[in-house]
């Protein structure tokens, strides 16, 4: 493993005083966009992206190609991992007759710089490289909404909460996925009485379920955007509805969703 700055300023590209200059004047780095939205329900939802910039972003795109791309993701994992997308995540879960969901509360700005530089050191990077590479990744103390490096990073330091849910999902004949911050669960078995342990695993490790977008289902549950049936996969009447109102759309939006379409019902 990389265990110097001038091994990682290789596998970089760059020079170690590059690295080490971004860092001492990180927020020339990153620039904040604030994206409001308001629900069907009228509840107005604020997110905050930090979008890396400059040098920083090009280091970043290098971390995810060179170094990354080396570092073993678990099978579960469905999002940011090439391959792989929600549709095959859902289809994970088909033919199971119950079904539990959950989505992790800000999930991103939820792993805090320790939490990312423990990952590193569990990967047997040296604390020196690790400590780089965590500030290369995080921005005031957390992983920010935007990098490039984010949502591999957040798959990365997941592992260690994602290795006792699977290890309970085996011992209870389960399925497990995730797609980045939503968390699923099947069985052809009620294990209702069971869900508890995945809520309390996951905050007790310092993470926030999102219980708004917590469910138990016994049929047609939404996963990762996809309707599970038990023989298919199908798309919900929210997506369909946007199919068919195209004005406003450009034929490559309307191109996209019609592929999109296809890939779910051709996936059965």
């Amino acid at each position: 493993m990389i265990n110097t700055i001038n091994h990682l300023a290789f596998v970089l590209k760059v020079e170690p005083k590059e690295i080490l200059s971004i860092i001492a004047n990180i927020d020339k780095s990153y620039y904040e966009r604030k994206i409001i939205k308001t629900s069907k329900t009228g509840k107005i939802k604020k997110r905050v992206l930090n979008p890396s910039i400059n040098r920083l972003k090009v280091i970043q795109k290098r971390i995810q190609k060179n170094i990354f791309s080396q570092l073993e993701l678990p099978d579960y994992a469905y999002g940011a991992v090439t391959g792989r997308d929600n549709v095959m995540n859902a289809r994970r879960h088909q033919g199971k007759k119950y079904n539990f969901t959950t989505d992790l509360k800000k999930f991103f700005p939820s792993i805090s710089h320790r939490k990312v530089f423990e990952m590193f050191r569990s990967f047997n990077f040296s604390p020196t490289v690790a400590r780089l590479l965590t500030q290369l990744t995080t921005y005031k103390g957390k992983v920010p909404q935007g990098a490039p490096t984010s949502p591999t990073l957040s798959n990365l330091v997941f592992i260690k909460t994602g290795k006792k849910l699977q290890k309970f999902a085996t011992e209870n004949k389960l399925t497990f996925t995730t797609l980045i911050d939503d968390l699923t669960f099947s069985a052809p078995v009620d294990f209702k009485d069971k869900a508890h342990f995945i809520i309390e695993t996951v905050q007790a490790d310092g993470f926030r379920i999102s219980h708004d977008k917590t469910n138990y289902k016994t049929k047609n549950p939404l996963v990762t955007g996809v309707v599970v049936k038990n023989n298919n996969l199908a798309l919900p009447d929210s997506f369909k509805i946007k199919l068919q109102e195209v004005e406003g759309k450009s034929a490559e939006q309307i191109r996209g969703l019609k592929l999109y379409a296809d890939k779910v019902l051709n996936a059965n």
